[in-house]
């Protein structure tokens, strides 16, 4: 089942063109590692996905309804019913300093979808678990290390049970040690059949985890494989020579 098509997107920023002109699909089930080299334009294209960019040309679809065909976009009701079925994670963690992690989870919840109180600490109580966090439920985000605030991230996407979880680098910002623990949470979810579009420099978990490759350069996608093909016998010669550069 096709959750997200993408076609033709382009952006640009000023005079500059960011996103050239990308087509991509993601299916139900599918863990997609979007890679390439730094101003590829991978996030810029994560965050067209959710609205928080707008595209200048092109359509993107999810789950069959539009959220911008042909570079018109959708009327704001359906916009955030579209966007609403994809949670985000940033690499820079993005949570509300002055609330404590049970506030961070159960606010968002209340506010956007009317939640009790009781049922949205249940929520909060049931993933920070899964996140393996359940004794940092009343800490405050200064007092965690950032493994665990982007642990406490995840969960707090999950919150609002999206179909798709779209990760920008986010583990770009840990140290090795830290970065483990946010991955195996990561994988968790792939085996949980969570459908994931993850951009990363993270080149094991993408030839661990996924279960397609995209390989963005110069603001398109220059090619999409599986981590087999993708790794073993790229057909661009972009993507040989990127992955040469960092693939031991």
């Amino acid at each position: 089942m096709e959750l997200i098509r993408v076609e033709g997107i382009k952006k640009s920023f000023g005079g500059l063109s960011v996103l050239a002109d990308v087509s991509f699909t993601v299916n139900k089930g599918d863990v997609i590692a979007v890679i390439g080299p730094s101003g590829a334009g991978k996030s810029t294209m994560l965050r067209c996905l959710i609205d928080l960019e707008k595209v200048d040309k092109g359509s993107i679809w999810v789950e069959g309804e539009s959220l911008v065909q042909n570079g018109v976009y959708a009327k704001p009701e359906q916009a955030k019913r579209v966007t609403g079925k994809m949670g985000m994670v940033f690499q820079s963690f993005n949570l509300f300093p002055h609330l404590s992690v049970r506030r961070n989870l159960t606010l968002p919840l209340m506010k956007t979808q009317g939640t009790s109180r009781e049922q949205a600490n249940r929520n909060a109580e049931q993933l920070l678990a899964k996140v393996g966090l359940s004794d940092k439920i009343d800490a405050m985000p200064s007092t965690l290390s950032g493994g665990q605030k982007q642990r406490v991230a995840i969960a707090r996407a999950l919150m609002l049970n999206p179909d798709i979880m779209l990760f920008d680098e986010p583990t770009s910002a840990l140290d090795p040690q830290l970065t483990g623990e946010v991955l195996n949470v990561m994988r968790q979810l792939a085996q949980d059949s969570m459908t994931m579009l993850v951009v990363t420099h993270e080149m094991s978990f993408a030839r661990e985890v996924a279960n397609k490759i995209l390989f963005m350069c110069d603001g398109e996608v220059a090619e999409c494989g599986t981590p087999d093909k993708i790794f073993e016998n790229p057909s661009d010669p972009r993507t040989a020579s990127f992955l040469g550069g960092i693939v031991k």
